[in-house]
């Protein structure tokens, strides 16, 4: 009896720690996916523009179409990086001026403290994480992130709402 309570209490634990952390990625998200922190073009939102959202690979592709559909409010296409440098189409500049997309941004070894925008970080983990950005092809110029997580499908998700409210304070004071 005493094993199946450390058990679940150990789950329990696990669970609100694996939660709390999506809680924090999404209130630093807050913070720095603005226009202020370079995150969002100026222009964004100005004109009536489609963005393109950039595919990769399945799992990537089934989230972010998901929250792209659930939460952006804007035009918005998709296309593979092969079709957005090869078809016609989105050669207008115009039309789609706004490519959203990542990089991925190696993590370093395992144990490891690292410098970031946030201040120091005990790395826990190795492999590579994305890092999300605009790229507003009529100035030729990118809008960065400064911050990445694991988390990243809840870090596109405030990317994706904070997007919105430009569009909506642009529609308001044009």
């Amino acid at each position: 009896m005493m094993k199946k309570l450390l058990i679940i209490f150990s789950c329990v634990t696990l669970l609100v720690a694996l939660t709390s952390c999506g809680v924090i990625v999404k209130s630093k998200a807050n913070k720095y996916l603005t226009e202020d922190m370079g995150a969002i073009p100026p222009d964004f939102g100005k004109n009536a523009s489609t963005i393109l959202f950039i595919t990769h690979h399945d799992s990537y592709n089934r989230y972010m179409k998901r929250n792209v559909e659930k939460i952006y409010q804007g035009a918005y296409e998709f296309a593979t990086t092969e079709q957005y440098l090869s078809d016609e189409r989105f050669q207008d500049i115009d039309k789609y001026r706004f490519v959203f997309d990542f990089n991925y941004i190696p993590r370093v070894a395992m144990g490891s403290v690292v410098e970031t925008p946030l201040g120091p970080e005990q790395n826990t983990w190795i492999g590579k994480v994305k890092k999300f950005r605009i790229l507003d092809r009529k100035e030729n110029k990118e809008y960065i992130s400064k911050m990445t997580s694991g988390y990243w499908s809840k870090l596109q998700k405030v990317y994706l709402k904070k997007l919105n409210e430009k569009i909506q304070r642009e529609q308001v004071n044009p």
